[in-house]
């Protein structure tokens, strides 16, 4: 009897802890999928590369590259918290001023 009552317990437990340790998970994720969000829609035309790389630089929970593409500057900002389905594409012109600033 007294063996299904730790059982029991230590079934409890895990339960409890296995949902703690999910809902932290889902909880930093979509902190990060917001960050991702609200910095993108900072990012409007005309803004430049270094008013970008200076907010993007405050960042806590998410990473962004910079890629040059024939004459083209492409900063991608997401999270691997999220596994980077959610991203932020800003596209500079050859001025490296803010052409576009997409989120999805």
């Amino acid at each position: 009897m007294m063996n299904m009552q730790a059982e029991l317990k230590f079934k409890i437990i895990l339960t409890v802890s296995v949902c703690l340790v999910v809902g932290g998970f889902l909880f930093i994720g979509n902190e990060a999928r917001k960050e991702v969000y609200y910095l993108c829609g900072n990012f409007a035309q005309g803004h430049e590369l270094k008013q970008v790389t200076e907010q993007l630089n405050t960042i806590n929970l998410s990473q962004y590259s910079i890629s040059n593409n024939q004459d083209m500057l492409q900063i991608v900002h997401s999270s691997q918290l999220n596994f980077n389905m959610f991203s932020c594409t800003i596209n500079f012109d050859k001025n490296h001023v803010v052409s576009s600033a997409k989120y999805g």
